[in-house]
This record gives structure tokens, C-alpha cells and sequence, in this order.
């Protein structure tokens, strides 16, 4: 006999439904900040990058590269931390496999870190040229 096929329940649209999804979105953004230090580095770069571009009055374009740059690591960082914690639950015994998997998370942290740095000296070393 096969195995049955999955077919998740699908509810009826509700903003409600839609609400709480914001509400759990959020409460999985807290998590990482509260529970990653990493995250608290991502989160003063983040800080650095958005008034350092306030006060140098970068343009719309330089901006996108700012904000794709901001939000590719911390997607990153959260899709690590997601793997981290799901690989906890799948065993807390050391498992070379295992380990696999969570450094090769962490290298997606740190690419697109390494990709966002790179990123903001090209959008802000001519500005900081014309500064001195």
C-alpha cells in the first residue's frame, strides 16, 4: 500500500488568520535578536548603514543595494538560526552530518555578510572620499 499523499488544510482567508501570521512573523524576529549575538552585530551594521546613508544623502539606487544588502543578511542569519534549532530537535547528540549542515548555514552568513560589506564600501567610499 502507498503512502497517502499530504495535503495541508487550507482555511478559508481571514485577516484574522492573516494578523496573526504578522504576529508570529514577529514574535520569530524577536527570538532571533533576543537569542542571537550574531544578530545584535547584524542589528547595529543595520543602524550604521541606514543613518550613515541619512547623513551622506544617498540616492534612491545606492539605497536599494543598502537595503538588499541589509535584508540578504538577515534573511541569512534567520534561515541559519531556523537550521540551527531545527537540527537541536532532530538530536543534541553529536552528529557529524549534523554539523554539516549547521556550518554550511553559517557560511551563508557569513557570504552574505562578506557580499553586504562589499556592497556598502562601494556605495559609501566615495562618500566618505568627498567627507575628508
Amino acid at each position: 500500500m502507498s503512502e497517502p499523499e499530504y495535503r495541508p488544510k487550507r482555511s478559508a482567508f481571514s485577516v484574522h488568520g492573516r494578523i496573526r501570521s504578522f504576529r508570529f512573523a514577529f514574535s520569530g524576529l524577536r527570538y532571533l535578536i533576543a537569542s542571537e549575538y550574531n544578530s545584535w552585530l547584524h542589528l547595529t551594521a543595520t543602524a550604521a548603514a541606514i543613518i550613515f546613508g541619512l547623513v551622506v544623502r544617498l540616492s534612491a539606487g545606492e539605497w536599494l543595494w543598502i537595503v538588499a544588502a541589509i535584508a540578504g543578511v538577515w534573511l541569512a542569519e534567520a534561515f541559519n538560526t531556523a537550521i540551527e534549532r531545527l537540527a537541536d530537535v532532530v538530536s543534541f547528540e553529536r552528529d557529524p552530518r549534523l554539523k554539516v549542515v549547521k556550518d554550511v548555514a553559517a557560511a551563508g552568513v557569513l557570504v552574505s555578510a562578506i557580499a553586504a560589506a562589499t556592497i556598502g564600501l562601494l556605495i559609501f567610499y566615495p562618500h566618505l572620499r568627498g567627507l575628508f
